[in-house]
């Protein structure tokens, strides 16, 4: 949207993280790791962010060195303090720490641009993004040794599909390869491990075993509404950036079966478990988007560009009949499904479909496909590569 570098570079940052910390070698993503560990001092009780906070002693410590042309005789942890907001005293206010665990520690938080920074220290800005890349590289190396917080290695079908997407859009965005391979994997995690071919179901988990292999429970659980409808949009999401058309022939088969499943034929919209499902007391429709989207928002958007990837009307009329099931919420508190209110816009504003001629690698269709990518375009559903009809067909 804005071309800000410094936005390119912390979702990249994020997703480094993921793939380091948070990935399974068959592709999966892990759900989490936890807030709090042992400290590196010691102890028996864990302390929150123990892993990743620093005083300002252990910053002056590592990176002693004075930096050649810097105003002052500034040493590499002067700029690296001044940049990352790290005081003497921590700079963790009491009221955000009510237990005390952060007292003289300090959050590592951007405080100023690398411009700011570099006019502070009279030094160029590709000098001080020198020196804080090789200052954080310092500072990793020392904190392996730290105790790590536990890991949960669950991996769970609607975080991936997130996931998913997340890494397909940057990656497309970016134009960075290794970001779309990434994604690739993740599809293909997903097929092979919580899809069930026989059943023609997403099974909901799966978990990194003892000897580091991916292992079901028995019985596996079926998964639920959220897991179709992030998985379809990861789909979508990785098929716009790679033009492969197994991405997009799984996401129609996994749009078939949620209609199959979670529809609701007298209401419209979607339950978030299956109607059948005995166990279930009480039938649901998630209506709102919190840290998650809700599944029946991101449905919307899925039919709405399935149905123009696919020319099936019934999935348009469907995407319209959730929008109407919901237009009540929309109308009192809109503010409530951001989601849902971005794929009625679409609805309104109509689709922008862009159709690139020519072979998937050849450089000329790389090219403009890179242009396309680069530009924001919120309703832009489609991109289509004429001579890729016939991989799709088979």
């Amino acid at each position: 949207v804005s071309g800000e570098q410094l936005f390119a570079d912390v979702a990249k940052d994020i997703l480094l993280y993921v793939s380091r910390d948070l990935s399974d070698k068959s592709g999966g993503f892990y759900s989490a790791e936890d807030a709090d560990s042992v400290p590196a001092s010691g102890g028996p009780e864990k302390r929150e962010g123990a892993f990743c906070v620093w005083t300002a002693s252990e910053v002056r410590e590592l990176l002693p060195d004075v930096v050649e042309g810097a105003t002052g005789a500034a040493t590499l942890a002067d700029i690296f303090m001044h940049h990352y907001g790290v005081k003497e005293q921590g700079n963790v206010a009491p009221e955000q720490d009510p237990h005390g665990e952060l007292q003289g520690q300090n959050v590592l938080i951007v405080r100023y641009s690398v411009e700011l920074t570099a006019a502070r220290f009279g030094i160029s800005v590709e000098k001080v993004n020198e020196l804080l890349a090789s200052a954080r590289a310092k500072m990793a190396e020392v904190r392996k040794s730290r105790p790590r917080p536990h890991l949960d290695t669950k991996m769970l079908a609607s975080w991936n599909g997130l996931m998913l997407s997340a890494y397909a859009r940057v990656g497309a965005v970016l134009g960075d390869k290794a970001l779309l391979e990434r994604a690739m994997q993740a599809g293909s995690f997903l097929k092979e491990h919580l899809w069930d071919t026989e059943q023609q179901t997403i099974l909901r988990s799966c978990y990194r075993g003892d000897q580091m292999e991916v292992q079901q429970i028995s019985p596996p659980i079926s998964g639920f509404l959220d897991d179709y409808a992030f998985i379809i949009c990861g789909l979508l999401d990785l098929y716009e950036a790679t033009l492969q058309a197994e991405w997009l022939q799984w996401a129609e088969e996994l749009q078939l079966r949620q209609d199959t499943l979670f529809w609701d034929d007298q209401g419209g919209g979607y339950f978030c478990s299956d109607p059948s499902d005995s166990t279930v007391l009480l039938q649901l429709k998630e209506d709102q988007d919190g840290a998650e989207p809700s599944a029946n928002s991101v449905s919307a958007s899925n039919l709405l560009r399935l149905s123009h990837y696919t020319g099936r009307q019934e999935w348009l009329q469907r995407s319209q009949q959730l929008l109407t099931a919901f237009s009540d919420r929309l109308t009192r508190v809109p503010i409530a499904l951001p989601e849902m209110v971005r794929s009625l816009m679409a609805q309104h504003y109509t689709l922008k479909q862009i159709v690139i001629c020519g072979q998937r690698d050849a450089p000329d269709t790389t090219s403009l496909l890179a242009v396309v990518d680069s530009l924001f375009l919120p309703h832009k559903v489609a991109i289509l590569l004429l001579l890729i009809v016939a991989d799709y067909k088979e």
